[in-house]
């Protein structure tokens, strides 16, 4: 036919990229993996830690600096964060983050306790 339209022009074809995940999503993706098989595991380490070690060091912390009360309320909110978190059976990929949440809590806690008197 004379009346067709002929395009000599290349076709462009689009193709999505594969694009890495995110550090949060391969971080969720392998909390989730964890739960299964190492759920008992991770409750222990993070109660243990948290009561055993972490908790103790910043309460001394804060009670040779002085004893700010305001302090010592934020110390045990943090271990409370941690506890309860493990205690209402939570999946790994909330309680490993308020574990890591419950540490940096108490590291700034404990560097707080140096300035405020």
């Amino acid at each position: 036919m004379s009346t067709t339209i002929q395009s000599t022009g290349t076709l462009l074809h689009y193709l999505p990229t594969n694009r890495r995940p995110s550090a949060f999503a391969r971080f969720f993706d392998w909390a989730e993996k964890q739960d299964v098989p190492h759920h008992i595991g991770w409750v222990g380490i993070s109660v243990t830690s948290m009561t055993a070690v972490f908790f103790p060091l910043t309460l001394t912390a804060v009670l040779f600096n002085g004893a700010s009360f305001g302090l010592i309320i934020v110390a045990m909110c943090s271990l409370v964060l941690v506890f309860v978190s493990n205690l209402a059976a939570m999946p790994t990929k909330y309680t490993i983050p308020f574990f890591g949440l419950g540490i940096a809590i108490d590291l700034v806690v404990i560097g707080l306790s140096f300035f405020i008197r």
